[in-house]
C-alpha cells in the first residue's frame, strides 16, 4: 500500500495495512533537526520527513509581498491590544490596512505531485483564523466584547475579512485541486478548559464563513482537514456538518479530547490527526511512555478507522529520540 492509499483510505474509515503518520504540518523544528544532524548527518525537514518515511507531504501558496506582512488584515501579534481595540464605527473598519489578496500566489503544484507521486499531499493556503485574526485586530478582549455589545461592527470586520480570504481560498484551490489530495484551513478558539465563546456564538458569528470556506474546497472533491486545537469537543458535531472530513492537531491535554472518548463518539464520521501530547509526553516522556501512547490511540480506533499518527504541536522541548519513536512504533503496527 502506497502512503497516498493508506491516507485516502484513512479518509474513508476503509481497512489500512497500519497507521498513516506524520510530523504535523511536515515541519521539522530547531531542536528536532540539530538531533538528527548530529546523529545521522541530516540537517533538513523534507531529509528528516524522508528518513522517518511519513506519509504526508505538505505545500502552501507562495507569499510574495505578504510574506512581509500578516494575513488579512495586516495586523500585528498582539492580542491585548488591537489597532481596531477602540473603533466604534463600520467605516473604521473599512479603512483598516487589509491586504491584497493578489499578494498570494500559487506556485506549479504539479511539480509537488511529480516529486511526491506515492505520498498524500496537503494543501496550505496560509493561516487565515476568522475568530483568531479578529481577536488579534481587536485584542481578545474588545473582539469578545464588540461581539455582544456592538455586533455590526464585529460582522462588519467578519465580512470583510471573509471577502479576502475567499479571493485567496479559490484561487488556491483552483490551483490544488487536480494535484493534491487534503484542503488544510484552521482557526482557534479554544483554551485547554472550553471554547473562548459559547457554542451559540460561535454557529452564529463563525461556522457561517467557515462552511463558505470549507465549500470551496468540498466543490471541487478535496478532503478538508482542520486545525483547530484545544477543548473544542462541543462544536465537533458542527465542523461534521460544514463538510470537514478530519481534525488535527487532537490536544489531548484539552478537555474531553482523550483518544478513547472521542474513537468511542466520533470514530468513523471524523478523521483525528495528532493526539501525541508534546506538553508531557513528546516532550518528557520515555520512548517506552511514547510506544504505549502510539498503540493505545491505535487501538483505540482500531475498530472505526480514522486515525493519524502526529505530534499535537511543534516546539523545541520535543525529544528527537521520541519522535523516531512515535514513527517507529506506527510504522511496525499491522491490522
Amino acid at each position: 500500500m502506497t502512503h497516498r492509499e493508506r491516507v485516502l483510505k484513512t479518509f474513508h474509515f476503509e481497512q489500512i495495512d497500519r497507521p498513516a503518520y506524520d510530523l504535523t504540518e511536515g515541519r521539522a523544528w530547531d531542536s528536532l533537526i540539530k538531533y538528527f544532524d548530529r546523529k545521522y548527518s541530516i540537517n533538513s525537514a523534507l531529509e528528516i520527513l524522508d528518513f522517518l518515511d511519513t506519509d504526508f507531504r505538505w505545500v502552501w501558496m507562495d507569499k510574495n509581498e505578504a510574506e512581509q506582512k500578516n494575513p488579512p488584515g495586516a495586523h500585528p501579534k498582539t492580542i491585548a491590544h488591537g489597532p481596531l481595540s477602540n473603533a466604534v464605527s463600520i467605516g473604521e473598519v473599512e479603512a483598516y490596512d487589509w491586504i491584497n489578496p493578489s499578494d498570494y500566489a500559487v506556485g506549479d503544484l504539479s511539480e509537488e505531485r511529480r516529486k511526491w507521486p506515492n505520498h498524500a499531499l496537503v494543501f496550505v493556503p496560509g493561516w487565515f483564523p476568522i475568530f483568531w485574526t479578529a481577536c488579534e485586530v481587536f485584542g481578545v478582549e474588545a473582539a469578545l466584547v464588540k461581539m455582544k455589545t456592538e455586533p455590526r461592527i464585529f460582522q462588519a470586520f467578519l465580512e470583510k475579512h471573509q471577502e479576502l480570504c475567499m479571493d485567496i481560498l479559490k484561487r488556491g484551490v483552483s490551483a490544488a485541486k487536480e494535484h493534491c489530495d487534503i484542503f488544510w484551513y484552521g482557526d482557534d478558539f479554544a483554551s485547554q478548559t472550553s471554547l473562548l465563546i459559547s457554542p451559540a456564538d460561535w454557529r452564529k458569528f463563525i461556522k457561517p464563513y467557515l462552511a463558505e470556506q470549507v465549500n470551496v474546497a468540498k466543490s471541487e472533491n478535496m478532503l478538508v482537514m482542520y486545525h483547530s486545537c484545544g477543548a473544542i469537543r462541543p462544536i465537533l458535531p458542527d465542523l461534521v456538518e460544514v463538510g470537514i472530513d478530519g481534525l488535527t492537531v487532537v490536544q489531548t491535554t484539552a478537555a474531553g479530547m482523550d483518544s478513547q472518548s472521542l474513537a468511542k463518539e466520533w470514530g468513523g464520521k471524523l478523521v483525528f490527526y495528532g493526539a501525541m501530547d508534546v506538553q508531557h509526553l513528546l516532550s518528557f516522556g520515555s520512548v517506552h511512555e511514547v510506544q504505549k501512547a502510539v498503540l493505545e490511540n491505535a487501538q483505540a480506533f482500531a475498530d472505526s478507522g480514522g486515525y493519524i499518527v502526529a505530534n499535537s504541536h511543534t516546539i523545541d522541548s520535543i525529544k528527537g529520540e521520541n519522535i523516531e519513536m512515535m514513527c517507529k512504533t506506527a510504522r511496525e503496527i499491522v491490522f
